[in-house]
């Protein structure tokens, strides 16, 4: 499991125990936690998206793969 998939599920989770919580305090802190989970998976994502650009981009792949690396994109 990646960890865009782990602070997703993490969230989910939070959100989960606010739905349950009995005070408005408690459900409050509870669903800020959830925010800045989707606030790391959104990071994460973004850093695996860098990541897979980056190894499309090497030059050792483009001289291999030619004209199918713009397709690729």
């Amino acid at each position: 499991m990646s960890k865009e998939e782990q602070y997703r599920r993490a969230a989910a989770e939070t959100i989960s125990l606010a739905h349950r919580a009995k005070r408005t305090e408690d459900k409050s802190r509870l669903l800020a936690m959830a925010e800045a989970w989707l606030d790391l998976a959104d990071r994460a994502h973004q850093i695996t998206k860098r990541q897979v650009r980056k190894v499309r981009e090497h030059p050792l792949l483009s001289s291999k793969l030619g004209r199918y690396q713009a397709d690729a994109k």
